[in-house]
């Protein structure tokens, strides 16, 4: 039995709702599997996508990934900081227990002639209901079916503390500067 979506999209509001509740207790950190809250305003959400996530496009370049996400508020998206982060190894071999900085982009050299033979840039884009996540190959020859599963981590930052302090300043492509500076748990 297939539900469409018109049925599934209420259903997962649902579920991330009552995923959220924890989140009102008033912790100063509070850990419920991959969701981090510091003192009720910082959001730091794990979680894991593979190839089997991804919706292909028909011209076999694109993988697009939706994720609703609740805690996208208006002063997160207007004044504060969306960041997202993959875990390292999926940009280099042994890179695990690191995390870049979404966008980025990987060559794949899948003979091992020392020539890349494409290339696949992952990105992200986000509005007050949704993030979406890209797979974007320069040829048709990447096997997104094939996508190991990848941690992402992201970081939601309000704008009260985003903007008015002097956390401006901070590499937020690195995710150790983020974390030393926001005080964020490992």
């Amino acid at each position: 039995m297939t539900l469409s979506p018109r049925f599934l999209r209420p259903l997962l509001a649902g579920l991330v709702v009552l995923s959220l509740l924890p989140l009102a207790t008033g912790c100063d950190v509070h850990q419920n599997d991959d969701v981090v809250v510091i003192g009720n305003d910082i959001i730091v959400r794990n979680f894991f996508i593979d190839g089997g996530d991804l919706e292909i496009s028909g011209d076999q370049l694109i993988g697009s990934y939706n994720r609703e996400e609740v805690a996208l508020t208006s002063d997160v998206v207007d004044e504060g900081a969306v960041l997202l982060y993959a875990d390292g190894s999926l940009l280099l071999s042994g890179g695990g227990g690191t995390w870049t900085a979404l966008p980025f982009t990987v060559g794949v050299d899948e003979d091992e002639d020392l020539f890349i033979d494409y290339t696949v840039s992952y990105t992200y884009s986000y509005d007050l209901q949704d993030l979406y996540i890209d797979v974007v190959a320069s040829d048709t020859i990447y096997p997104f079916e094939d996508m190991a599963r990848t941690e992402f981590k992201l970081v939601l930052i309000p704008g009260n503390l985003f903007v008015g302090s002097n956390k401006t300043a901070i590499d937020y492509t690195d995710y150790e500067a983020v974390k030393r500076a926001y005080n964020l748990p490992d």
